[in-house]
């Protein structure tokens, strides 16, 4: 939990203690739980705590002046207020504790920590990568990919992945793990120059980062040896046909501009098949990469196609009929 979410939640639990709740329940053995005893200690309400609820109690006590419980013992102990001793886990915690609160008491809560994305595969896949993945153009461009997967799964789609503008390959070797994780045989199948951004043949081609260029093929030809991968180098304008006769399940269009941008979608916008989609990377943002704004226009034509679905703020536009 961040220091200034911590600081909110204390604040918060000792307001209610001064207005006069006479019992407090903190829910879950966290380091939060600790932070917050050593503050009730030194402003006088300890006394107050009537346990700390936990769905593992095994766990040994933290102080002998405050009990672990189970969740059960909520019934019992009745408190007037409930703080949530957990950023990311709060829903967890108090799912867990509903069964068991009597009555209504105050709930106190900070941060926003569960409003993250999180999935135990998509975690695990994640943090095998030993190059990783720059699907970053808006916060949940990577988790909106790993979805898509998952849904296309669930649907048992048949066909191939596409990537447009690999890098190194982080995101190209998340899709073929994910894939593989998931059971499914689809092949990926990644387009790149591997030469840097072509010459520019509209004035949207308008990014061009020296960051964002990595010309050894070789390279990422070694990093993704053994995966069920397909690497198409050269120009995207010029090797986008190489999806024509292709049911294309998800593709990810990352190349920054326009033309080559437009290139692909030119392909699979057709060859998408039913309950698959199409992510730009770069069809939406929060104060990045203004100059991938080509990227965006070359998707605009998908909002005008009643074939695609497409939630603002999102890159993803889902093939639904």
């Amino acid at each position: 939990m961040r220091a200034e979410d911590f600081a909110k939640l204390r604040e918060d639990l000792e307001r209610e203690l001064f207005s006069g709740a006479r019992s407090v329940g903190i829910l879950g053995l966290t380091d939060v739980a600790l932070r917050l005893l050593d503050g009730l200690a030194v402003s006088g309400f300890i006394a107050a705590v009537g346990g700390i609820f936990t769905p593992s109690p095994e766990e040994p006590p933290i102080t002998p002046h405050v009990p672990v419980l189970p969740m059960e013992g909520l019934s019992r102990a009745n408190p007037d207020a409930l703080v949530v001793a957990s950023d990311e886990a709060k829903q967890d915690l108090l799912l867990a504790a509903l069964p068991y609160i009597q009555g209504t008491p105050k709930v106190i809560v900070a941060g926003y920590g569960h409003l993250d994305f999180r999935d135990q595969v998509y975690d695990e896949e994640r943090a095998q990568l030993l190059v990783p993945s720059l699907a970053n153009g808006y916060p949940n461009s990577l988790p909106h990919l790993y979805q898509c997967l998952m849904n296309a799964a669930r649907l048992d789609l048949q066909g191939v992945v596409a990537e447009f503008g690999m890098f190194k390959g982080g995101t190209t070797m998340f899709l073929s793990r994910v894939a593989e994780r998931l059971g499914m045989s689809w092949p990926v199948i990644g387009f790149d120059s591997f030469a840097g951004f072509p010459p520019r043949r509209s004035p949207l081609d308008m990014y061009d980062h020296p960051d964002c260029v990595f010309t050894d093929l070789p390279a990422v030809r070694r990093y993704l040896n053994g995966r069920n991968v397909e690497l198409v180098p050269g120009d995207i304008v010029e090797t986008a046909a190489r999806l024509e006769h292709e049911d294309v399940v998800v593709s990810f269009v990352d190349t920054d501009n326009y033309s080559s941008a437009r290139a692909a979608l030119e392909v699979v916008q057709e060859r998408t098949v039913v309950g698959g989609a199409i992510v730009f990377d770069h069809f939406t943002g929060v104060d990045r990469f203004r100059y991938t704004i080509g990227e965006r226009i070359a998707g605009l034509p998908l909002l005008d196609d009643s074939r695609y679905f497409h939630l603002h703020g999102t890159g993803v536009f889902y093939r639904q009929r």
